[in-house]
C-alpha cells in the first residue's frame, strides 16, 4: 500500500535534506549529486522521494518537529510568558487559549516554572492529514521551585495534530490507549 503525502513547498524544503540522507542510506545513489552553486529558489519540480517509506519518515519527522516546538512553547509560556507568538507555528484552536490562560495566571502570580519536561517512548502515527504523537512525559525536572510536594513524575500523554494548509499543528490533547504505559 502506497503513502501519498501532500506538502507545501516550504515543508518540502525543510525535509528534503533528511529524506535524501535516508533514501541514500537505504537505497544508495545511482549517480553522484553535485552541490548547486546557484542561490536561486528551488523550482516547483522539487519533490519528495518516491519511496513510500522515505516519504512516510519525512512526514513523521515533520510531525515530531511540531510536537517539540509545541512543548518548547509550553515551557516558555509556563515561565510566565503569555505571548501568543509562542504557539503561532505549532498550535491551533482552544489549546492555544488554554495554554495562554495558564501563562497569564503564572505571570499574574509570579510563578516561574524551571527546567523542562523530557520524553521517552515517543510514537508518531500519521493517517492522511491527521497525526497522533504519544509519549511518556517526565515532569520531574520541570518544577516550580516554591511549590510543595513532588512534581507529577512520568505520565503518558498524547497530542493530536492536523495538517492545515501545508503545515502541521497541534490541535488537542488525546488520551493514550490503554496499552500505552510508561
Amino acid at each position: 500500500m502506497g503513502v501519498v503525502v501532500a506538502m507545501g513547498r516550504r515543508r518540502v524544503l525543510s525535509v528534503v535534506a533528511g529524506v535524501a540522507l535516508v533514501a541514500g542510506a537505504v537505497v544508495g545513489c545511482s549517480s553522484p549529486v553535485k552541490p548547486s552553486s546557484s542561490t536561486a529558489a528551488p523550482t516547483a519540480s522539487a519533490s519528495l522521494s518516491p519511496d513510500p517509506s522515505a516519504s512516510a519518515a519525512a512526514v513523521q519527522a515533520a510531525v515530531l518537529a511540531v510536537y517539540h516546538r509545541y512543548w518548547d512553547a509550553v515551557v516558555a509560556a509556563e515561565r510566565g510568558n503569555p505571548d501568543p507568538a509562542l504557539f503561532a507555528d505549532n498550535t491551533k484552536g482552544a489549546l492555544v487559549e488554554e495554554k495562554l490562560a495558564v501563562a497569564t495566571q503564572y505571570q499574574k502570580y509570579g510563578i516561574v516554572r524551571q527546567g523542562a519536561p523530557s520524553f521517552a517512548n515517543v510514537t508518531v502515527e500519521v493517517q492522511g492529514d491527521q497525526a497522533t504523537v504519544l509519549a511518556c512525559v517526565d515532569n520531574s525536572k520541570w518544577i516550580v521551585p516554591e511549590a510543595t510536594g513532588a512534581p507529577p513524575g512520568v505520565l503518558p500523554g498524547g497530542l493530536h495534530l492536523e495538517l492545515i494548509g501545508d503545515a502541521w499543528f497541534v490541535t488537542k490533547y488525546v488520551d493514550p490507549p490503554a496499552g500505552f504505559a510508561c
